[in-house]
């Protein structure tokens, strides 16, 4: 008995500790002025995402215009997150209450995971110490002090992984798992490739055994993904698309500056107009202050590049955003704590890739009674979501940080037996033994 108390004792300390260092950042951005309007609903992405949600929040119509009038170009981003900050605004419109209401709902599903994790793995409440770390995860810790989407996406992936290790064989389908894979797309179009692979292979796993199943999950998973754009179609009468956005992505990643600048910290601030020389004068006068006529533009720029440069070239291109996808560290000086940190920990996230490729090379087909292979799968579709995304788009350190926390966790599951063994010496060395004297 006493020692189940110890054992919650310390946990609650490390991790009321861990969220302190949360409270901390949150008030050194409240203190260089984050949180004030002024600069918060200026502040690009996030600023965005803050016009929206109000837009919602008042009109109810997603808008970036203060009416009722939807905009073209509100739908740049995607609805998920801005629906769910609207939220917020039924409590408070104050940045500082919103951001607190945010840490909330993070840290609320964040616990929820590490408790599933806990019954599936079988774990005493102490072997859970190493998973607290995803309280801190650098990358993670970076983007949940702001308003940008990147952190709840990334507690959305961990959720999705949490549910989809925990598949047994007497139960393997969970209806939260086609509603939320939706809704990740729907919150970050970047994870789309991660998504449809785990997705797919999640269906794959039931259509022999729960076939009706299979096709019912497959249908709401459908439903939900394309109610957006075809919202849009009907909305603006402009094609169906997912976010106003994905003429410039493409842009930004096939162009003639990215086999020689492209780097894994800037690639969301190239040039897009670089491809507009591709397109003729008449394509170019159809914009006519258009966000979706601009993106079609730049979309069939984009594809007039292609088509105009080499076969080597177009291997170029994808090697350096391939490359630029694995490597760990900032190609552009990014300083900071949390920057230098956020290195170590993407060199260990690496180590997780290496894992899959001896386990891919071990000839035994996958099993997914066995937690450890499922997690493998996990691994698997990050690793194959984010090569198909670097090669389609780009990605960068930025948007590869909606892994961190899966990342993390699915190293420590991993590495499950080494990781206990350095547990239990630490407590029967440490505690046991202060106990005794």
């Amino acid at each position: 008995m006493n020692k189940k108390i110890n054992n919650r004792l310390i946990v609650f300390i490390v991790l009321t500790g861990l969220i302190s260092i949360k409270a901390y950042y949150l008030n050194l951005s409240y203190q260089i002025g984050s949180y004030i309007n002024e600069i918060a609903y200026k502040n690009g992405d996030p600023g965005h995402y803050l016009k929206i949600a109000k837009n919602i929040s008042e009109y109810k119509v997603f808008s970036d215009n203060n009416s009722t009038v939807a905009s073209e170009s509100a739908t740049w981003r995607p609805p998920f997150w801005p629906f769910v900050l609207s939220q917020f605004y039924t409590f408070s419109s104050n940045l500082i209450v919103l951001i607190i209401l945010k840490s909330i709902l993070e840290i609320g599903l964040m616990l929820f995971v590490l408790l599933k994790l806990k019954k599936n793995l079988n774990l005493k409440l102490g072997h859970l110490l190493p998973f607290l770390l995803i309280f801190v995860e650098p990358q993670y810790l970076k983007y949940s002090i702001t308003f940008w989407s990147e952190s709840i996406t990334a507690v959305l992936i961990l959720l999705l992984f949490a549910l989809f290790i925990s598949l047994r064989n007497l139960r393997r389908y969970h209806i939260a798992i086609p509603i939320l894979s939706s809704i990740i797309i729907l919150t970050h179009p970047v994870s789309i490739f991660f998504v449809l692979l785990l997705f797919t292979i999640y269906l794959l796993y039931n259509i022999k055994s729960n076939f009706k199943i299979t096709i019912l999950h497959g249908l709401i998973f459908s439903a939900i993904v394309f109610v957006w754009p075809i919202r849009n179609h009907f909305t603006f009468d402009k094609g169906i698309y997912l976010t106003a956005s994905q003429g410039s992505s493409l842009s930004k990643g096939w162009n003639e500056d990215v086999s020689s600048q492209f780097n894994n910290v800037d690639g969301d601030l190239a040039d897009e107009n670089l491809n507009l020389k591709y397109v003729d004068s008449i394509s170019i006068s159809t914009i006519n202050n258009s966000i979706l006529n601009l993106s079609k533009v730049y979309t069939t720029g984009t594809k007039n590049f292609i088509k105009k440069i080499s076969f080597k070239e177009r291997i170029k291109i994808i090697f350096v955003k391939v490359k630029s996808n694995f490597n760990p560290i900032p190609e552009k000086p990014k300083p900071g704590f949390i920057e230098s940190v956020s290195i170590i920990f993407r060199i260990i996230y690496l180590i997780v890739f290496i894992q899959l490729i001896i386990r891919l090379f071990i000839k035994r087909k996958f099993n997914l009674d066995l937690i450890k292979d499922k997690v493998f799968l996990v691994v698997l579709a990050i690793f194959f979501g984010q090569i198909m995304m670097s090669i389609y788009l780009y990605t960068g350190l930025r948007f590869n940080s909606i892994y961190g926390l899966t990342l993390l966790c699915s190293l420590f599951i991993l590495n499950l037996e080494s990781i206990i063994s350095i547990l239990n010496y630490f407590i029967k060395r440490h505690i046991i033994k202060k106990k005794v004297k």
